[in-house]
């Protein structure tokens, strides 16, 4: 790591993209020695990166392999000679070492800067109040380590824990059930809704599996039960954000509640906001979700406060849709909504067809998030504030029902 260290481009920031976890590990480590900081793009769309550069010059990237785009600076990181001694790095705990971007409410990427300590205290923090700091078992993610929730699992539990970081990120059921059960140590998954849904269409059996953690989408009682009963381990819910980290927990086959993390506590002021105040966090931060919190410190979400929408466990902010959407040449006007089926769709006043629309949207977005219906208009009716009325809002989507 020291050597990686000394070999990397004297730049403030770096787009860590690196695929393999170990090799994202290191350079991660290697940036904070040399006091850059990683950036963590909400998406791994060329297009969002070269946006976020914008704010962040001199910024390269960080990876196995080219990127696809030419002109860019790039680093190459190949594995470190093992055999080579070099003494331990060192590091400013408290300088940021990171900045995550999620899409708040104004649309444009959020940067949510932590620092190594702030990783340290709330990894040993989860990995003791969920029963894993004295346990040796294998870390295996289904989530790429530049989201939140794979960072810090796969990545910081196993750096401040005995818990063990896998390097690969295998998506396909059989293939995850074949590196579990192949693994030199029992597994500890950690997956999302979406993965689950996969798993239990398998009908061979999970040998070695010591566990299952998922995050990113809530957690229905029925996948639950069917995971527990086909995967052989009930699964624990994991809460958090990227602005927070993770802080606190439930096993959803037996508990409606969340329990906060110990050291983490959530405070609600006349407004009803919620915040964290948390010892990894250096001030409190309020909660984007609605939350009733009850005496004994447990508590339930409510609802989000603003509009977050999740498709295939992925998460987007129809602010941020709805500007991709605006942006693209030729589209006078338009937002995005979700249909009564979950899919997305769209309404715009424009004269380019359906095809540009999508393809004017495609290097900014997860496939997920794409329309799959986009329905065209003379006229909506926003205010003189430029909103759009929830009454106004209704009949409108009521005529297209009726034209469509």
């Amino acid at each position: 790591m020291t050597a990686l260290a000394a070999q990397l481009p004297e730049r403030p920031y770096l787009f860590n993209l690196c695929e393999n976890r170990y090799l994202f590990c290191i350079c991660l480590l290697a940036a904070a020695a040399r006091g850059q900081i990683c950036l963590l793009p909400p998406a791994g769309q060329m297009a969002v990166i070269l946006e976020i550069l914008r704010d962040y010059p001199g910024a390269y990237i960080a990876r196995e392999h080219a990127p696809q785009q030419a002109g860019l600076d790039w680093f190459e990181v190949i594995p470190p000679n093992s055999k080579s001694a070099a003494s331990p790095p060192l590091f400013d705990w408290q300088r940021t070492a990171v900045i995550a971007f999620t899409s708040g409410s104004t649309g444009k990427p959020k940067p949510c800067p932590h620092s190594l300590n702030t990783f340290k205290i709330s990894s040993e923090m989860a990995v003791s109040s969920l029963g894993l700091a004295e346990q040796q078992l294998l870390m295996l993610s289904t989530t790429p380590p530049q989201h939140m929730y794979g960072l810090e699992t796969s990545v910081f539990w196993p750096l401040f824990s005995q818990l063990v970081l896998h390097d690969g990120r295998p998506f396909f059921a059989e293939d995850i059930r074949q590196s579990i059960k192949t693994a030199p140590w029992p597994t500890l998954l950690a997956s999302t809704p979406t993965h689950l849904r996969s798993l239990i269409k398998t009908e061979a059996s999970w040998h070695n599996l010591a566990g299952i953690i998922s995050a990113t989408d809530t957690l229905s009682e029925k996948l639950a039960g069917e995971t527990a009963a086909i995967l052989g381990q009930s699964p624990r819910e994991i809460y958090g954000s990227t602005e927070t980290l993770s802080f606190a927990s439930r096993e959803t086959l037996r508990e409606n509640l969340w329990l906060p993390y110990s050291g983490c506590r959530l405070t609600q002021d006349k407004k009803g906001q919620t915040c964290l105040e948390s010892a990894h966090l250096p001030h409190a931060v309020p909660l984007q979700d609605s939350v009733q919190i009850e005496a004994d410190g447990r508590f339930a979400v409510l609802g989000r406060d603003q509009d977050m929408v999740k498709i295939g466990g992925k998460r987007a902010s129809l602010t941020e849709l709805n500007r991709r959407l605006k942006d693209i040449d030729g589209v006078e006007d338009g937002f995005c909504f979700i249909q009564e089926n979950g899919r997305l769709a769209a309404v715009v006043i424009s004269q380019i067809t359906k095809q540009a629309i999508k393809l004017g949207l495609q290097p900014y977005l997860d496939e997920v998030f794409l329309p799959r219906k986009i329905h065209f208009v003379t006229e909506i009716p926003r205010n003189q504030t430029g909103k759009l009325a929830k009454s106004e809002l209704e009949k409108l989507l009521a005529g297209l029902d009726e034209r469509n």
